[in-house]
């Protein structure tokens, strides 16, 4: 399995976000002064379904991703009960590093990707057919907010780099972080 060590060598907490290219994979909410945490890069995430049909809110079952897919939401008639039935089908991806969404209803489908219950990302499809994509691949783009203040995006295609936050005092005044990929 392969992780990205996120550290924190500041005074302040880093709260940090890693993309798997423009596919968020972790909002970490706060790593403390000296400390660090991993980060798996080959993981399995969910994307749930959510839409509003005649004022009733519809919500999709889970589906895992753990590669490129297309996912299909659709309001399907149940002819037996005489209701409508929202869903989602799985269907393979036109492009080996794209996440697809699409939908056939008539109501915008959003579209959220969670990791173990906590929503990391949405994507919003209003037009039917229309199809939405997320890049995702090799490439960990890795920011903090530390202290208030955004640090630069570092870039890395090693699933097992390890970011360290450290105080920037080549240039600047004090206050500026920079993030070290090694």
């Amino acid at each position: 399995m392969s992780n990205i060590t996120l550290g924190n060598n500041t005074p302040f907490m880093a709260q940090y976000v890693v993309l798997n290219g423009e596919q968020v994979i972790a909002r970490i909410p706060g790593i403390q002064p000296g400390a660090q945490l991993l980060v798996p890069t080959n993981d399995t995430y969910q994307v749930i379904a959510t839409t509003v049909i005649n004022g009733n809110t519809y919500i999709s079952a889970p589906i895992d991703v753990t590669g490129p897919t297309n996912f299909l939401a659709q309001v399907v008639q149940v002819p037996s009960q005489g209701t409508y039935e929202f869903n989602v089908v799985e269907l393979p991806s036109t492009n080996p590093n794209q996440l697809q969404f699409q939908k056939t209803t008539i109501g915008p489908v959003t579209f959220t990707i969670t990791q173990d219950g906590i929503p990391l990302q949405t994507v919003v499809v209003n037009d039917p057919f229309q199809i939405r994509t997320i890049t995702i691949g090799r490439t960990f783009s890795i920011y903090a907010v530390i202290n208030g203040i955004t640090t630069a995006t570092v870039v890395t295609t090693d699933p097992n780099a390890t970011v360290v936050a450290i105080t920037d005092t080549s240039m600047f005044e004090s206050g500026h972080f920079t993030l070290v990929v090694s």
